[in-house]
Formats: C-alpha cells, sequence, structure tokens
C-alpha cells in the first residue's frame, strides 16, 4: 500500500523546513537507521577510484562514512545551504556527474515525485541505497508527503529500474520509538 500525505509544501515553506542541514545525531532513533545504512553499505563492491553521492545529506554521515570504509570520494548537497550541491534533489541530480553509489535515506517520502527522482537516480548511479520510513500512516511529520510499506517501496525501486539486492526492516516502534525503518540495497 503506497498512501499520499499531504500536498508539497510551497517553495517558501521549504526554505523555512530545510534552512539547516538535518543532523541525524539529534534522535536516537535516526542514528540506528544512520549506522544500520552504513553497516549495509559496507556490503557493496566498491572500490577506491569510486564516488558516493548523498545530494539530501544532512549532516553527511552516511556518505563521509562509507567514503571513508570504502576509501573513496563522497559528494554532498543537501537542500538547506553549506554544501557545493544545494536545491532540491530533482534539479541537483541534473548537477553531478555519474556516480557508482547515490545514497538515499530519509529522502523519497519528502518528494513531491518521488518515481521519477528515483527514475533519474538511476541514470546517474550503478547502486543506490536508500531508506524510509514503514507504514507510518497517520504521520504527522509535516515534511513527509508520502507513506508506504515494504512492498510498495519495492515496486517502486523495480518501476524505476533499480534491482534490490538486499533489504532489512528496523522495527523499532516496539521499542517505543515513532518510526520503523526499511532500508534498501540495490544494482
Amino acid at each position: 500500500m503506497r498512501k499520499r500525505l499531504r500536498e508539497l509544501p510551497s517553495e517558501d515553506e521549504l526554505k523555512t523546513i530545510y534552512a539547516i542541514p538535518h543532523d541525524a545525531n539529534k534522535w536516537k532513533d535516526h542514528k540506528i537507521r544512520c549506522d544500520m545504512t552504513v553497516t549495509m553499505g559496507m556490503h557493496l563492491p566498491m572500490t577506491s577510484t569510486d564516488r558516493i553521492a548523498d545530494l539530501s545529506c544532512g549532516n553527511g554521515y552516511i556518505a563521509t562514512s562509507l567514503a571513508t570504509l570504502h576509501a573513496c570520494t563522497a559528494i554532498l548537497g543537501d537542500f538547506a545551504p553549506g554544501y557545493e550541491f544545494t536545491g532540491p534533489i530533482e534539479r541537483t541530480i541534473d548537477e553531478i556527474a555519474d556516480v557508482d553509489l547515490f545514497v538515499c535515506s530519509e529522502t523519497v517520502e519528502h518528494l513531491d515525485n518521488p518515481d521519477e527522482v528515483l527514475k533519474k537516480i538511476r541514470m546517474k548511479s550503478a547502486m543506490l541505497l536508500l531508506s524510509t520510513p514503514i507504514a507510518r500512516w497517520d504521520d504527522s511529520n509535516r515534511e513527509h508527503l508520502w507513506a508506504w510499506d515494504i512492498s510498495s517501496v519495492r515496486i517502486m525501486l523495480l518501476e524505476a529500474g533499480w534491482n534490490p539486492l538486499f533489504h532489512t526492516a528496523l522495527m523499532l516502534a516496539d521499542a517505543g520509538y515513532y518510526y520503523d525503518y526499511q532500508i534498501w540495497a540495490c544494482t
């Protein structure tokens, strides 16, 4: 199942919402998710000549950690100012050269057209690491435009041209956190 939660905020509202890069260290469940995403990324076939892009990187933790572990280069960007690539991912994806791995962590649920963005990423990257909440149908976070279950994300990835290699579900809500997460590694 897939559900549109709300419409895209105006450009001025987006600039207010994303005025500063997101810092996953503020919430323990986000830190757990980021660490699990890095762990999954450690198992992808990467070399020192590879390039990792994250254009919704927040504090850059996932991409920089993976770049350090694989001894390769990270390309960072965010909607919030402060990075070489600044602005909506729908635009900044067109500004980068091809990469070997694209990190899309807690991003697609924020996008007006996540299907189109996943297709654009597919044209730029050989591999994808993606995370998004699982089935949060009553999500009150005004930044989240979409909710979906695991099956719907798999279909979305396949339709965008991705081949899911492996995924995991972090069932953190049972431990008192607000979100459960799904993390996907694709080629």
